[in-house]
């Protein structure tokens, strides 16, 4: 179940699992509005910023050694640039870094591990980038044992293997480098949602550094309507600190997963048997998930994996999974992983070839969230990505995800009480193009061929797109609602907290400047 390297990858995926709100897949980052015209780093930089900084914090330049490490990021299609890293190690070092940018009217971009593939981050350049990565180990879990203190920085794997080894544990990516704040931002899928809910749920409160460089708390009754606005469109209004967040006694160690390989014929057999099963009444431990991918050893075209992951031992999986068995597929694997264990053993651990940051890989993802499976506009998704992924070798290792997510919990949330907007859809498709980079053509390809797929994939005008997997080009109301009122709310609360609008790089909820545009 392991993924393989990226030489074996464009030849042989046997068993290819990708992982949920990973690297591409999770948006870490918190961008801000750039101006037409960036003014130069001030040659004093150093003489006047790093007096106000903590001795821990590094103010990092290209021509340093320690530049390659400071910029790197996971995709390099949407690369933003800087002209100074500033390695803050404390919130007062943040705030002293958007003061600073801001008396000198230079663009900032503060980042945590470098990941998201939202086509805009590539106009921000020659700012100041703020990296929250010295925030990654901080965490500490509060003496009643429900909550814990969060760090701006951390990955999912840290904040995993800590509360592990005190028998808790908490909604996190699926990918172990992947950061834990940003994709809380906007929602956050997770395996465990369908019994405890998104990642945004189980916040109780925020610290953040507004655009001014102020830092405020924020919770249900300090800044309220920052708080329910954080909660879904997060990556508009500031940067976070730190998070007080819930947790939970681990009940049930065991994660089970059953995956059936069919060949591409099977495709409309598959998902008609699969939207029966999606009745929204099953057990919330349960979830539904499904990959496109190449592996010649079965096909010449992609083949269509379906998965059942579970939360229990891999027997009581097996009495769940009966009637899949009798779909006679054409491969069969399985197994049974403590939590911490479950997405390394799918080949999404934190050091494996889906966290590469190695300077050359290019990464596109679209985000489609739909009710269930519309079977006519899942074979046009499918035709329109073997057509490419058959034809062009640099594409041979991209795949399609079909997740569907437990979502009893998420949606027993009062639809109105956070700026997360899609609720009420049970799935999320999300064509994943892998590429390298250093070919303009191949990146204009790409970008068509994510788009002709999103479309294809859609199967209704009016779209819905998850903000952490969203590209930039889809219309505003597909991230963050249709209804009027979330909107204008969320407009209301920029004004107050943003009115210059320094935060909104990454799909913002004013997007008349930005690009943005009905597809």
């Amino acid at each position: 179940m392991r993924l393989p390297s990226l030489a074996v990858a464009a030849s042989l995926l046997v068993s290819f699992t990708p992982a949920i709100e990973a690297c591409t897949f999770q948006h870490d980052d918190f961008p801000t509005v750039i101006s037409a015209r960036t003014p130069p780093i001030p040659s004093d930089i150093l003489d006047k910023l790093s007096p106000k900084l903590s001795p821990s914090a590094k103010i990092i330049f290209p021509s340093s050694p320690l530049w390659s490490n400071a910029s790197q990021r996971w995709n390099e299609l949407s690369r933003p640039t800087y002209s100074a890293i500033i390695e803050v190690s404390t919130e007062r070092d943040i705030s002293e870094s958007v003061k600073y940018a801001n008396k000198h009217n230079i663009p900032f971009f503060a980042f945590s591990q470098g990941h998201g593939s939202y086509y805009g981050l590539e106009r921000f350049q020659d700012g100041i980038g703020i990296s929250l990565s010295s925030l990654s180990r901080k965490i500490e879990l509060d003496s009643s044992g429900k909550w814990a203190t969060i760090g701006g920085g951390m990955r999912s794997k840290d904040v995993i293997d800590y509360l592990w080894k005190r028998g808790k544990q908490t909604p996190t990516g699926g990918c172990g480098c992947v950061g834990v704040i940003g994709p809380m931002l906007g929602g956050g899928h997770n395996w465990i949602q369908g019994q405890v809910g998104l990642m945004a749920d189980q916040v109780l409160g925020f610290r953040v550094v507004l655009a001014n460089g102020e830092v405020v708390s924020v919770d249900d009754k300090t800044n309220k309507d920052l708080f329910w606005a954080m909660r879904g469109a997060g990556h508009n209004f500031g940067i976070v600190s730190e998070a007080k967040y819930k947790v939970y006694d681990v009940k049930e160690p065991k994660w089970s997963v059953e995956t059936f390989t069919f060949r591409s014929s099977r495709l409309e057999d598959v998902y008609t048997y699969a939207n029966k099963k999606l009745n929204g009444k099953g057990d919330p431990r349960l979830l539904m998930w499904g990959t496109w991918f190449l592996n010649p050893a079965i096909d010449e075209k992609p083949v269509i994996q379906f998965q059942w992951i579970y939360n229990g031992p891999l027997a009581e999986l097996k009495k769940l999974s009966k009637d899949t068995h009798a779909l006679k597929a054409d491969a069969y694997t399985s197994m049974e992983v403590d939590y911490p264990e479950l997405s390394p053993s799918l080949g999404y651990g934190a050091e494996q070839y889906a966290c590469q940051t190695d300077g050359r890989g290019n990464r596109l993802l679209r985000g489609i969230d739909v009710d269930q499976y519309d079977v006519k506009s899942l074979r046009k998704w499918y035709d329109a990505f073997a057509a490419t992924v058959m034809t062009e070798p640099t594409f041979q290792t991209s795949f399609c995800i079909l997740e569907g997510y437990s979502t009893q919990a998420v949606q027993a949330v009062p639809d109105k009480s956070t700026a997360y907007a899609l609720r009420g859809e049970r799935l999320l498709l999300a064509p994943a193009i892998f590429w390298q980079k250093g070919n303009a053509t191949l990146d204009e390809k790409a970008r068509k061929w994510s788009k002709e797929m999103y479309l294809a994939a859609s199967g209704s005008a009016k779209k819905k797109s998850y903000v952490n997997y969203a590209h930039g080009d889809e219309p505003v109301e597909a991230l963050y609602g249709y209804e009027p009122w979330r909107l204008e709310k969320l407009r209301k609360v920029k004004k107050q907290y943003d009115p210059q609008g320094k935060f909104g790089f990454f799909n913002p909820i004013n997007p008349a400047t930005q690009g943005h545009r009905d597809m």
